[in-house]
């Protein structure tokens, strides 16, 4: 049975919050939606709900459910949802989050208007860690149309731009023609398949309706929880994305958006480094100073950067933060650290 959207959704032990997702994705406004769940190896009661709703909902028929082996991860689950989705477009969907009755129905009018490869919608942030009031994020409604238009976009606005692959609806010819897909990481795998799709996105669309509602809570994958302990192999994870990225960008030097590419990343190592230094007697074992010096490495050479035709100040200081004698370096985060948070 063909479908015109597959909503693709990862689950692994979500019983708590399953139901609403399902029902929110169940009671959309359009009308040709597979709703694929990919289950990886569950432990909880997750799968059963999810049954339960295949037998009695009117919609149930809509409802397939793909198996892992093992537990593999939310990275590979979404590759298989790439694989396996009968839609011709894709909206991937988190197991805790919700989404609103007519989100798809906006979003393929906007795909259809403007025969787009990606559609973002706009969404709000509901706190279940520390209980702050809800956020909205916001998009003004623009459309972005030629090679390098919607990545020159997203990488000079990154912090105003979501890099959750969540609440936006995607070509699946597209993803497959680009053989897009998800690196087998821990943390951060939505930041690499979106900057990964960027750099191939002809025509994209942001929306100011507000189509999505993630949200944060406690044990998610998603963040940093208030621990006494936290593991260096997380951080460690998440620098692991980040050198990914910085690999692709030699290839990239030409790009009129390279520049602010380097800065996104250098910007989200010096943070890493920042969070390691606040941290440091928290984090076990314990990291080493030579490698929060490899962290800050910058992948451009200082030729390239002097180069650069934007952000080429901005540029140049990360890379000599990076290129500091390492005590030196140290000591310099920590001061622009303790500066910042005054």
């Amino acid at each position: 049975m063909e479908y015109e959207v597959t909503i693709g959704i990862p689950v692994y032990n979500v019983e708590k919050y399953i139901r609403s997702t399902l029902e929110s994705a169940l009671a959309q406004t359009f009308s040709s939606i597979e709703i694929l769940i990919c289950d990886d190896c569950a432990t909880d009661g997750s799968v059963d709900i999810i049954r339960s709703y295949q037998q009695t909902h009117p919609r149930g028929r809509d409802i397939r459910i793909l198996h892992h082996s093992r537990n593999m991860g939310v990275g590979p689950s979404r590759n298989r949802l790439i694989q396996e989705a009968r839609g011709h477009y894709l909206f991937f969907m988190d197991a805790d989050d919700l989404i609103e009755t007519d989100t798809i129905e906006t979003l393929m009018t906007a795909m259809e208007e403007q025969q787009a490869d990606v559609v973002y919608g706009s969404y709000d942030k509901i706190d279940r860690v520390h209980y702050t009031p809800t956020q909205p994020f916001l998009y003004d409604s623009q459309t972005f149309v030629g090679h390098d238009a919607f990545a020159m976009y997203m990488f000079s606005q990154h912090g105003k731009f979501q890099v959750s692959v969540c609440n936006c609806l995607l070509n699946l010819d597209f993803l497959r023609r680009n053989q897009l897909h998800f690196i087998d990481a821990l943390f951060w795998e939505d930041m690499a398949f979106t900057y990964d799709m960027a750099v191939h996105v002809e025509r994209a669309v942001l929306l100011s309706d507000v189509t999505y509602h993630y949200l944060c809570r406690p044990n998610s994958l998603s963040n940093y929880q208030d621990r006494d302990v936290l593991q260096r192999d997380e951080i460690l994870n998440n620098v692991s994305t980040i050198d990914y990225l910085k690999g692709r960008c030699y290839s990239l030097r030409e790009k009129p958006y390279i520049s602010s590419l380097c800065y996104v990343l250098q910007v989200n190592s010096f943070y890493i480094v920042c969070f390691v230094l606040k941290f440091w007697h928290q984090i076990e074992p314990r990291m080493s100073y030579r490698k929060l010096r490899q962290i800050m490495h910058h992948p451009m050479s200082l030729w390239c950067i002097l180069h650069f035709r934007y952000q080429r100040a901005s540029n140049l200081l990360l890379w000599l933060i990076g290129n500091l004698p390492t005590p030196l370096l140290i000591l310099t985060v920590s001061m622009i650290r303790i500066i910042k948070n005054k």
